[in-house]
């Protein structure tokens, strides 16, 4: 999807974000692109399940948006390739907050970003902890994420129902003359 006429908006937003939002771990470790990249994939998800564009600028406590009865973190990454190759991943010791974790691909270059698919908040309770990284986390590879598409589905399970509709009556004309 192309973000290229909202670039600059969401610039402005990684940059007040990194006012609030910085750690030592945080920028050291990502660089200040983190906040672009992470910007640039709420507001890919947000166009996405077609809500309103409204970006938080300090922490979000783990919930970005709500969809239907839902509470959803969304993740980026880069956008490469090889992102079919990648991992959805969590730290091991950090809790889940969300009942789903959407994640998005982002490229700065290019000023675009994907919605790759989502895992609920026990499937990556329950992912293998991958302890050979600089920080273990719980991984769940791309290709077994549940497809971005049935968040549709989900957001229109919760829409109020019609009221129903009244049969008209219908009256037999009786036998034939």
């Amino acid at each position: 999807m192309d973000l290229s006429g909202s670039w600059k908006m969401l610039a402005a937003i990684a940059q007040e974000r990194l006012k609030h939002n910085k750690t030592s771990h945080h920028v050291s470790e990502y660089g200040t692109d983190i906040e672009l990249i992470g910007a640039a994939g709420e507001l890919a998800a947000r166009r996405f399940l077609n809500l309103e564009e409204t970006l938080h600028i300090r922490f979000d406590n783990g919930v970005d948006m709500r969809v239907g009865g839902y509470t959803i973190d969304v993740k980026a990454t880069m956008l490469t390739r090889n992102v079919r190759y990648r991992y959805l991943q969590w730290p091991y010791w950090k809790p889940v907050r969300s009942s789903i974790i959407l994640l998005t691909a982002v490229s700065i270059p290019n000023q675009k970003a994907i919605v790759i698919g989502y895992a609920f908040k026990h499937e990556i309770e329950r992912a293998p902890i991958n302890l050979l990284r600089d920080f273990p986390c719980h991984e769940i590879p791309v290709a077994r994420l549940h497809p971005a598409s049935e968040l549709l589905t989900l957001q229109h399970a919760f829409l109020p129902k019609a009221p129903a509709r009244r049969r008209a009556k219908h009256h037999s004309p009786g036998p034939a003359a």
